[in-house]
């Protein structure tokens, strides 16, 4: 059990290309929720994943942890549906599905992970 779970950190760490250092570990489970939630499918972290949402890979050095919570919880509090959303020069439409029924656990990883992008 010990073994599966140390290579699933690390696959996930070279899947999102980040070295285990630079990331706690409660980040480092955030970054396998980040492929398993689907987060993976619309947006990319050093350049793997979708194109459809902005690129992430730098997302912590621009928005608080408090931020991404709310973001991955009600996007709504931020930017209305089916707004146009500009970061780093380019526009994306705000159709990101809100994750209210996410366990509070999950949210805390993902956000924290996606903080820890620099």
């Amino acid at each position: 059990m010990i073994l599966k779970i140390g290579k699933l950190f690390i696959a996930a760490l070279i899947f999102t290309g980040i070295s285990a250092i630079s990331v706690s570990a409660f980040a480092s489970s955030g970054a396998s929720l980040f492929g398993s939630e689907g987060c993976i499918a619309c947006h990319a972290i050093n350049g793997n994943g979708g194109q459809v949402g902005p690129n992430l890979s730098h997302i912590g050095s621009q928005r608080s942890l408090s931020w991404l919570k709310t973001q991955i919880i009600n996007p709504g509090a931020h930017f209305a549906s089916g707004s146009n959303v500009t970061l780093n020069g380019k526009s994306y439409m705000a159709i990101m599905p809100n994750h209210k029924n996410m366990p509070a656990s999950k949210v805390d990883a993902i956000a924290e992970y996606l903080e820890s992008l620099k």
